[in-house]
């Protein structure tokens, strides 16, 4: 029988972490981590060594080179299933756990996502869970080393944001509540970059997207005001952040930290992009944040009803001669009064 390196025991060693942390940020079980750390187990399985390290935030290539010492192929689409079955059992427990670029924050989301309850989002804009997939997916990707990597990278980031809006949907059926407080002043600028002229010379499909973003999260709050709510307020909070669960007992805390690069240079590798936890001092620290924006709005401002928000987002595609794409996607989803989204 042969025997394999201890690539992965090394790296969970050298982590500083301990096997019931690595377990809840990665779904592989204690027992299986303990089995592995006492060298029981000699050639783990390959969705137990992506999970592992995709939790400790490694890029696919690098985690390409681990399974290569294990005589595995690397990795392809017919390993997401098993890797997001791994990501559903994740546990957003303790203090702080941070994620890094846009991969691992996406996976960190599906975990919130499944948690379902009330949703607070503190943003520049309506909750990115608004957001068309095709949309969502024009963000910026970390960079990979080879091809190979980077097209697995793009598939599982795929699989991972349609899992996060398929559950998403299905809390809303379910009466789950969202409520997004909004800057005014970055909400204006927010929209007049999208939409600008210069965008729309350089990209128009683009805008049409944004245009459906913006309408699925305005018809929700047109026809479900009590569980999809918009609030734009006079302060401006300086970061996003996201509440799950927070009227629960065991709400969750997703922070974004800023991300000013757009990952287009191999240097910029693993930037932080945030952190979540279910840390009660932390959380409540967020929800006096919560508390400022609430006392924060303006009501005479019409912005803060839903046909208000919906004339005021009108106005703004006029003003840049793009209307038509709000004016289609809202007539398209207002045409039924059931739960429709882009």
């Amino acid at each position: 029988m042969r025997k394999y390196p201890e690539t992965l025991i090394d790296i969970i060693a050298n982590s500083e972490m301990n096997l019931n942390n690595i377990s809840k940020i990665s779904g592989v079980s204690n027992t299986y981590l303990t089995k592995l750390s006492k060298k029981q187990i000699n050639h783990p399985g390959k969705d137990k060594i992506a999970s592992i390290l995709l939790a400790m935030n490694h890029r696919i290539t690098d985690i390409n080179n681990v399974l290569e010492d294990y005589d595995y192929r690397p990795l392809n689409k017919h390993d997401i299933p098993s890797i997001l079955n791994n990501n559903r059992k994740r546990k957003i427990e303790g203090p702080p756990t941070p994620h890094y670029d846009r991969l691992y924050f996406e996976l960190m989301l599906v975990v919130l996502e499944h948690m379902g309850g009330t949703k607070i989002v503190v943003k520049d804009s309506p909750s990115g869970i608004y957001q068309p997939y095709l949309y969502y997916m024009m963000k910026s990707f970390q960079i990979e080393l080879d091809g190979e990597a980077e097209k697995f990278l793009y598939d599982l980031t795929g699989q991972v944001v349609r899992e996060r809006l398929q559950v998403f949907n299905e809390n809303c059926k379910k009466g789950h509540k969202i409520t997004t407080y909004i800057c005014s002043k970055c909400l204006d600028e927010t929209i007049d970059r999208v939409i600008s002229k210069a965008a729309a010379e350089k990209d128009m499909n683009k805008i049409q997207l944004f245009a459906q973003y913006l309408a699925n999260a305005t018809s929700c709050a047109i026809k479900f005001p009590n569980q999809h709510k918009l609030h734009v307020t006079e302060r401006c909070s300086m970061f996003e952040f996201l509440l799950q669960d927070a009227d629960g007992n065991k709400p969750a805390l997703n922070y974004t930290g800023s991300s000013p690069h757009s990952f287009s240079n191999p240097y910029d590798q693993h930037n932080l992009e945030g952190f979540s936890t279910s840390s009660k001092s932390l959380i409540n620290l967020f929800k006096v944040e919560v508390d400022m924006c609430s006392a924060a709005i303006n009501y005479s401002d019409s912005r803060n009803t839903p046909e208000g928000f919906n004339s005021y987002i009108h106005d703004k595609f006029t003003k840049w001669k793009v209307a038509h794409f709000f004016e289609e996607a809202m007539n398209e989803l207002m045409s039924t009064s059931k739960l429709k989204l882009f």
